[in-house]
């Protein structure tokens, strides 16, 4: 498996990063050309791809620039084939999986990606991976027939790479002055937001990006 040749902290992101492929949210925004113009695709890219979840999962698994950046080159290649193949099957994607089903295993990914961020034993057993290929198989529709179009496949690749210049923008905020205990329990309490907003509970658009933000504040100049 792909996922197996990169290291965990690569792993957290990239399925942090792929949640919009496998919610069916960018398929959605791919059909119905919500990704069609420049700025279209860049708001996109910087903000359902490498929004506050992502930037949460860089920073508390990355302690340099260097670090960072391997992150980012890990996932780079696996992030843009799944946007390919997303954009390939876009027109008939609510035909492939129950998406209610998909996002209930996309929230429990995260809760575990969260627990282990704050080293809760419980998280630990449990794999990612599987948790999301196991949601996967569950959510398959008996009977779909695949079919594909190139129609999608450039907005979806510029979108994704927008979301990786993002997130190598990122990765040159300088973490001297950083706690990285703050980083990592402001990521944690991020990831279950997002993760309650997957489960259907009413959660405030820009809570995330906002209490991200605040860890950032708590972490500066402390330890």
């Amino acid at each position: 498996m792909v996922l197996e040749q990169i290291d965990d902290g690569a792993q957290r992101l990239l399925l942090v990063l792929c949640l919009p492929l496998i919610d069916g949210v960018f398929a959605t925004l791919l059909v119905t050309g919500a990704v069609s113009t420049f700025s279209d695709i860049i708001t996109v890219g910087l903000t359902i791809f490498t929004g506050a979840g992502a930037l949460a999962v860089l920073y508390s698994e990355s302690e340099s620039r260097a670090e960072a950046f391997s992150m980012v080159n890990q996932v780079a290649p696996v992030l843009l084939a799944g946007a390919v193949v997303v954009a390939l099957v876009a027109p008939v994607f609510d035909e492939i999986f129950y998406v209610s089903r998909l996002k209930y295993a996309a929230g429990l990914a995260l809760l575990t990606i969260s627990g282990k961020l704050v080293d809760i034993d419980l998280a630990e057993k449990f794999s990612v991976p599987a948790v999301i290929v196991t949601g996967m198989f569950l959510s398959l529709r008996s009977g779909a027939s695949l079919s594909t179009s190139l129609e999608y496949v450039l907005p979806a690749l510029l979108t994704s790479g927008a979301a990786i210049g993002g997130l190598y923008l990122a990765s040159y905020v300088s973490r001297e002055n950083l706690s990285l205990k703050y980083i990592r329990g402001g990521g944690a309490v991020v990831l279950t937001v997002i993760s309650a907003s997957l489960f259907g509970f009413n959660v405030p658009s820009h809570l995330s990006l906002a209490l991200f933000m605040f860890s950032i504040v708590l972490s500066y100049n402390r330890g």
